[in-house]
């Protein structure tokens, strides 16, 4: 796990050794175990290494034997033997003891972008062929690993891991994206690679970019596709499913250092952490649980019994943090500056969790990914009836064409589909919301277009598919996203096995019937998992991860929101109306509403505009 700089340039940047050091620099927590360079008359590769895999050999920058690729990687090949014995076959000979880096340098030499099909892992990486004077910049197949790029005027760009890279360069300037902002307050993310910093983009999730002199090219290596013929019956399928978890397991505990497990209490975790115990008993577990002091009705988020249950049938060693009622108001800059720009869900708390781990190792499994592909967000099915695609579209139409403020448009199906996203902003309420200026701005950003849109590129004529593809392709790069960043900060790699290639491409072709009813999610992996955990675990609904914030906010954090949502704040980024922002407040303290996710948004964003000096914020 890494972080990784470029700056392609065509001999047009004489002081690119200055720039790339310093892009190298910004990104040191991701890995401040070694840092390596490549200067070429043409392009500027910079490297920060947290050393899990192959100690001794496998730094980088990593080149071939006569030094005319190039690569810089972050993340993790899981099956790099495999390639590895394919690649010494066809006559490569490699220079690493078992450096999954090498792969992707033998591996480009021998099959050219076709390369990136073949891996099972998570990654981002910068190839350099000086050969055909080209770089080619790549995502794994669902986005676990980032890689931004700012294209340069006339043939240039820069990359890295992370923002702060690219504006460490010197070579773009730090500007604000008023459209991307609309976005983030009315769907709680940014869609298709777009982020608030104006001509800053990430690259998209299974795909790869191709710069030379004359151009660039883009192409898809992987998307997401429905193939549901596979009927087995449930026992038989559930057997299949928990040797693929098994296998998949196994290849994301192989390192040369130890790894853990977050152990939330929910069936992702507590499965993960069960099966990767079985295989490795030296992985230790981490869980958070919540002070619940005059907490109400949200007391039920702290899975505390959950979590202690299945350490205690495990006999596994298990750390436990204690998160207190004010750490939003501790935490909330560090985790900001951490994810970089406002992202979804209350972070702060993975932001903790993930510190905590690392003070003990380098490495952790996740759960983030299971429910997208397991059909876990039952709720989201079951509001989406499976209609034909004639009735399908014509739903979608009908939303669209009813807008905001018909009363017929409550009974759409999609436009409660639309309401179980995590959208703090509905687009009635945008014109109460924001001020003019700031809406004009902004350009006209539509969330029911942009909803739309994702639902329309999906390559199935199944709704649920829909529904599937929708998460696949938006949701889950924004998890994504804060695991990468939040436990990058601390220098702590995060796996996520439930993302392994096998096990996602086993559940894109069974029958619906084996993932939901529609009543119940996550029928097969239940099953598949039900003899490694607890039958309380077996049994459980479903929670979000998450802290009772509904009532913190109204407790000990409501005069410290009250200061950061000031008046005269709210005034000064001039984005908000403040009467709007005043009476989402008073709604949720006096408990007529649960505002949690817009006040979350408000917070974030106050934070960013002030650790960015956006929309009127001061630099500190």
């Amino acid at each position: 796990m890494c972080g990784i700089a470029g700056i392609l340039h065509f001999g047009a940047c004489p002081d690119a050794d200055a720039r790339i050091r310093k892009m190298a620099a910004s990104i040191e927590h991701r890995g401040p175990d070694d840092s390596g360079f490549h200067l070429s008359p043409d392009v500027a590769l910079g490297f920060r290494r947290l050393a899990i895999v192959d100690l001794v050999t496998g730094n980088q920058p990593m080149c071939n034997e006569d030094a005319t690729v190039w690569v810089v990687f972050n993340g993790e090949i899981y099956n790099h033997r495999e390639l590895r014995k394919e690649l010494e076959a066809a006559g490569h000979v490699f220079a690493t003891d078992h450096s999954d880096t090498e792969v992707l340098v033998h591996g480009w030499e021998q099959w050219k972008d076709r390369l990136f099909n073949k891996l099972n892992g998570m990654f981002a990486c910068a190839i350099w062929d000086e050969s055909q004077r080209e770089l080619v910049i790549a995502r794994d197949r669902y986005g676990i690993k980032p890689a931004y790029v700012a294209e340069l005027p006339g043939k240039g760009l820069v990359f890295g891991s992370e923002v702060r890279a690219l504006h460490a360069s010197g070579l773009v300037n730090k500007q604000f994206d008023a459209s991307a902002t609309l976005e983030y307050f009315t769907l709680m993310n940014n869609w298709g690679g777009r982020t608030p910093f104006r001509g800053v983009r990430l690259l998209k999730p299974g795909t790869f970019e191709r710069f030379t002199a004359n151009g660039s090219s883009s192409g898809t290596y992987w998307a997401a596709s429905y193939h549901r013929k596979y009927a087995p019956g449930l026992a038989r399928a559930s057997g299949e499913f928990g040797e693929i978890l098994q296998a998949a397991l196994r290849r994301q505990l192989a390192a040369d250092v130890p790894v853990m497990a977050y152990l939330s209490g929910g069936i992702d975790s507590s499965a993960i952490t069960a099966g990767a115990h079985q295989i490795d008993p030296v992985v230790r577990a981490y869980s958070c649980i919540f002070d619940l002091e005059n907490v109400g009705v949200d007391k039920f988020v702290d899975e505390r019994e959950f979590s202690r249950e299945v350490a205690k049938q495990l006999d596994i060693e298990r750390v436990e943090l204690m998160v207190p009622q004010d750490a939003l108001a501790r935490h909330l800059d560090a985790t900001v500056g951490a994810i970089e720009y406002p992202r979804m869900g209350m972070a702060y708390v993975n932001y903790l969790i993930a510190q905590r781990v690392a003070q003990d190792a380098k490495v952790v499994l996740s759960g983030t990914g299971g429910d997208e592909v397991t059909g876990g967000y039952v709720g989201r099915y079951a509001i989406v009836p499976r209609a034909t695609p004639a009735s399908l579209m014509q739903r979608v139409m009908q939303r669209f064409r009813a807008a905001a403020g018909d009363p017929a448009a409550s009974r759409d199906a999609f436009a409660l589909y639309r309401a179980s996203l995590n959208v703090p902003v509905s687009a009635d309420k945008i014109g109460d919301a924001f001020t003019p200026e700031f809406l004009r701005a902004a350009g006209g950003f539509d969330p029911l277009a942009a909803i739309g849109d994702a639902i329309g590129s999906v390559p199935s004529r199944d709704p649920w598919d829909a529904v599937m593809h929708v998460d696949l392709t938006t949701y889950l790069p924004g998890l994504l996203s804060l695991e990468d960043k939040l436990s990058m900060a601390h220098s702590l790699e995060t796996r996520v096995p439930l993302l392994d290639n096998e096990l996602v491409d086993y559940l894109l072709g069974v029958d619906w019937g084996l993932l939901s009813d529609g009543t119940t999610g996550k029928i097969l992996f239940r099953e598949a998992v039900r003899p490694l955990v607890p039958d309380t675990i077996y049994r459980k609904p479903k929670m979000g991860f998450g802290p009772p914030d509904a009532s913190w906010y109204r407790g000990i954090l409501r005069s410290w929101i009250e200061e950061q949502l000031s008046e005269s704040r709210i005034r000064q980024r001039g984005v908000f109306q403040h009467d709007f922002v005043r009476r989402i407040l008073d709604e949720h303290f006096e408990q007529k509403a649960n505002h949690v996710a817009l006040i979350w948004c408000l917070l974030s964003f106050e934070s960013w505009c002030k650790q960015h000096g956006a929309y009127g914020g001061a630099l500190h």
